[in-house]
């Protein structure tokens, strides 16, 4: 049945028409023209600085899901054994358990099956992705890390996947918004990187939220923010939504049945980013 569903899915993500959205064109020029060739052999010759023209960096800032992780070792509940309602955050000893807490597979993120995609439509040119993706993060500890993992490597190419791990609190909306905006400015006054701000995968019951969520008002901030700032919406969620109002059980693509997706749920991930290069 899980397999059924996956496949409707996958199918339903392929012919779902992509949202109005701006496309990244600084990147698709220079994923066109870069042959990874030396100056002399190419119409461009040198870059401004007299280096030879690198090829393309794609750099994806996110918390788990951007990390790769997929189902938990042990019981998420024993987490929160203990603590409350407190986050993790917040504690000065939070507890250690010994070995992996989650499956790890940076082979079938959705940002890998992304650059495989883009290597297919553009078979002249290499592409590098640096995954700045860590569990647990938020947009703020992000935007804290933002010159180092981001603006440093100059990439030509930004993701941003950072609306999961949230409040419940719709007051810090406010918060949230502020931290993404001032991320894209900074991108933007920065580097030359085109920007794809990304809305996420549904999420499931999880006591990580034992108060809510603000996950759809968050998601509207970010579809918000692209047409504000003037880039490039990958809207994920929406596909999400339409298939579980359909009639679907959106948690068996969850593989945690919390908030990380399955290797289906990575594919459409793909899926919906590559709609913003036909």
């Amino acid at each position: 049945m899980e397999e059924e569903i996956k496949n409707k899915f996958l199918e339903f993500a392929q012919k779902k028409a992509p949202v109005k959205s701006l496309k990244p064109e600084r990147f698709i020029h220079k994923m066109l023209k870069n042959k990874g060739n030396l100056g002399a052999f190419s119409p461009d010759g040198l870059d401004e600085k007299g280096l030879e023209r690198r090829n393309p960096i794609i750099a994806v800032l996110g918390d788990s899901v951007t990390a790769g992780h997929f189902e938990w070792t042990i019981d998420p509940a024993e987490l929160f054994k203990g603590i409350g309602k407190e986050a993790l955050e917040d504690m000065e000893d939070p507890p250690r358990f010994a070995g992996p807490l989650e499956i790890t597979d940076a082979r079938e993120v959705y940002h890998e099956r992304f650059r495989m995609k883009l290597i297919d439509k553009y078979e002249e040119t290499s592409v590098s992705v640096i995954n700045a993706g860590i569990a647990g993060d938020n947009i703020i500890g992000m935007e804290r890390r933002l010159s180092r993992d981001i603006i440093n490597c100059q990439p030509d190419l930004v993701l941003i996947n950072g609306s999961l791990n949230w409040t419940a609190d719709i007051s810090l909306l406010s918060v949230f918004e502020g931290s993404v905006r001032r991320i894209v400015k900074r991108i933007q006054a920065e580097t030359e990187a085109d920007i794809i701000l990304m809305t996420p995968n549904a999420e499931g019951p999880s006591p990580f939220n034992p108060n809510g969520s603000t996950l759809s008002e968050r998601v509207e901030i970010i579809r918000k923010i692209a047409t504000e700032e003037g880039v490039c919406l990958s809207d994920t969620y929406a596909v999400w939504m339409d298939f579980l109002n359909m009639g679907y059980d959106v948690t068996k693509m969850l593989a945690n049945k919390i908030n990380h997706p399955s290797k289906a749920g990575h594919e459409v991930y793909a899926i919906e980013l590559m709609k913003l290069f036909k």
